[in-house]
């Protein structure tokens, strides 16, 4: 597939969160540096498709700290633009790899043997938690469906599969299942200024869970961390026929997908690095640079 018609199957795709949809931008890059003309200037042709690739799912950090990655390796190596992009993109297929590993093993402690973890959506990372905590201790999940695309009951089936037992309640039931969950596990799209961007109704199962005493945790590795000053995308509007596919004369329907959640409303990330505070993350964020190419974007 075209560099053009991957980068139009990572903005329709609905359904597949950061995690996932990075490695479908790692082929995207792959292809325009195959459609490249030999002799042509590779660089200008990388850093418009880090933009295009952005701009498909501006939600989704990971999508720019691969661009980040590819465009600081080219400027590096003017003289082979080529080969720096390629090992660029295996050295950050590599760290995906790893942390895709690294963040479930530091996250599966807080899971309680004999106790009740609450979730929405599907994380990826979430799932890949919960099912290496279900090899060395029993505990069961509730799931939110995630609605409009209700990508948690895919989640609930995948847990099924493998054993756990779990359970899927509407969104809006939230409050009322909070009160018998021991911990929730959200996974994260981008962490930045207006704190961890995430499927709707994460601020609110927030909220619930400190009113209720539960502790709540994002997952979410160090790829989803965006530069101060970066913007986070949350007026992602959404087909109307997703809610409501024939509604009367005079209603409108309200659909989006992402709502941020402030930092201070959690208990902490879990990253590669293990479990980290909101100073910690932020910390971490200011030490992040974005690429001249890349700036006017912000």
């Amino acid at each position: 597939m075209s560099a053009a018609g991957i980068i139009e199957a990572i903005r329709s795709d609905t359904r597949r969160g950061a995690s996932e949809l990075v490695r479908e931008a790692l082929a995207a890059y792959s292809a325009a540096i195959d459609e490249s003309p030999p002799g042509a200037a590779l660089q200008p042709r990388l850093a418009d498709t880090a933009r295009a690739v952005i701009a498909a799912q501006p939600a989704m950090a990971p999508l720019l700290a691969l661009a980040c990655a590819v465009l600081r390796a080219v400027g590096a190596a003017p003289d082979k633009p080529a080969i720096a992009a390629r090992q660029a993109l295996l050295e950050f297929t590599a760290r995906l790899d790893r942390i895709a590993r690294e963040v479930p093993e530091r996250a599966e402690g807080l899971v309680p043997a004999g106790g009740r973890v609450l979730t929405l959506s599907a994380s990826s990372t979430v799932r890949r938690a919960l099912c290496l905590a279900a090899g060395r201790r029993t505990f069961d999940v509730v799931c939110l469906e995630g609605r409009p695309a209700l990508e948690g009951r895919s989640l609930a089936t995948r847990l099924a599969e493998k054993g756990i037992p779990v359970s899927v309640a509407v969104d809006a039931a939230c409050g009322a299942v909070m009160r018998d969950c021991d911990v929730v596990l959200v996974g994260a799209d981008s962490i930045g200024d207006l704190g961890v961007v995430n499927k709707i109704g994460t601020r609110a199962a927030a909220l619930l869970a400190k009113r209720a005493g539960v502790p709540i945790y994002a997952l979410a590795d160090s790829t989803k961390l965006l530069p101060a000053g970066w913007a986070q995308e949350l007026d992602d509007t959404r087909a109307a026929d997703e809610v409501w596919s024939d509604p009367p004369r005079g209603v409108s329907v309200w659909n989006r997908y992402f709502e941020a959640t402030p930092l201070a409303y959690l208990d902490g990330v879990v990253t590669e690095d293990g479990l980290r505070s909101e100073t910690d993350v932020e910390m971490q964020r200011a030490r992040l640079q974005v690429p001249p190419p890349l700036r006017s974007a912000a």
